[in-house]
């Protein structure tokens, strides 16, 4: 779908009111103005998505709700453009919660957030206390004074043995990683 497209779309009062009718205005957040929060289809990272049909026909796009919401409210966005949730809330769509930057800036904001880091990450198939006892094994070894391999530890966790290197190596879970080397010096 073209940009003129999408603008039109933006402007067209029918269709914005059927779009911001799966929005709702009085969500929680942690800022002081609610998360304007999407109630349509959602993708398998939980962002609100959207299926919008080609004019005059055809397969169409999904996109972003708050995406398109930015744009209703805002204007355009260019496509290499990100949108960054000052609330951390995959659901908002209230542009005032928005602010726009490069993919630089939303990896350093996805970062410093740290919603995705250690037992918040929902894929994790471990906790803190279960990495930090990782890190024991690894570097000063078992009651009886064992070291284990990445191998053995990553069996006996039943997770792949990357997950048990990025532990090790400090690359993932960087706060018990942290915790330990500051417990062991």
């Amino acid at each position: 779908m073209s940009r003129e497209q999408l603008e039109k779309l933006a402007k067209d009062s029918k269709w914005v009111e059927t779009f911001m009718a799966k929005v709702n205005p009085e969500g929680d957040g942690p800022l002081e103005t609610p998360c304007w929060e999407w109630t349509g289809g959602l993708d398998k990272a939980g962002y609100g998505r959207i299926h919008v049909k080609k004019h005059g026909g055809g397969k169409g796009k999904n996109y972003f709700a708050h995406r398109v919401c930015y744009m209703i409210h805002r204007g355009y966005i260019e496509p290499e453009e990100y949108i960054l949730h000052q609330c951390h809330n995959r659901l908002c769509c209230n542009p005032d919660h928005h602010k726009l930057g490069d993919h630089n800036d939303n990896m350093d904001d996805l970062a410093q957030s740290r919603r995705v880091a250690g037992e918040n990450n929902h894929n994790s198939k471990l906790n803190g206390d279960e990495v930090y006892e990782v890190l024991i094994l690894y570097h000063e070894g078992d009651a009886d004074g064992e070291l284990w391999t990445i191998v053995e530890i990553a069996e006996a966790f039943e997770v792949s043995k990357g997950s048990i290197t990025d532990i090790v190596y400090g690359r993932t879970w960087k706060d018990v990683y942290n915790e330990f080397w500051e417990e062991v010096e």
